[in-house]
């Protein structure tokens, strides 16, 4: 992954303001607008998005709001990107996110996939945070 600081430090601080007018409007539920605040940051991305670090939290933050208004498809897409673009492999966020859209869009052998990759790493330690149904599953699926 590339730090875009590294080459314009301008524009990361841009994309970093904007991702977080997003975050507080987020945590005020205005998920439609903080939506607009992470879509053009995503936008100020240079091509390709994908290669730089700074992508994998944009694409963290649009996963987040779209899995709180419930649109798990969506939010599924960019927990894709998340994971893609994460900065380690032992970085077991992405993989506990996508655990838990595919639960909730009952797709539970992938559910299980990702939750267990992430408790390879972490055990129960990754998922800290979230809500206890997920592990639940996570230990009955196992059994």
């Amino acid at each position: 992954m590339k730090e875009l600081a590294e080459e314009n430090s301008k524009l990361e601080e841009i994309i970093v303001i904007t991702v977080e007018k997003g975050n507080i409007l987020h945590d005020a539920k205005h998920y439609g607008k903080a939506l607009e605040e992470y879509n053009k940051a995503w936008a100020l991305l240079p091509e390709p998005k994908l290669d730089w670090e700074i992508a994998s939290w944009v694409s963290a933050c649009m996963y987040s709001a779209y899995f709180d208004m419930a649109d798990f498809v969506e939010a599924k897409a960019w927990a894709e990107v998340a994971l893609k673009t994460r900065g380690s492999e032992i970085d077991t966020a992405p993989l506990i996110d996508l655990g838990m859209i595919c639960y909730e869009l009952e797709l539970y052998e992938e559910s299980y996939k990702y939750f267990d990759d992430a408790y390879s790493f972490g055990k129960t330690r990754a998922f800290k945070y979230r809500p206890k149904k997920y592990l639940n599953f996570y230990l009955e699926y196992k059994n």
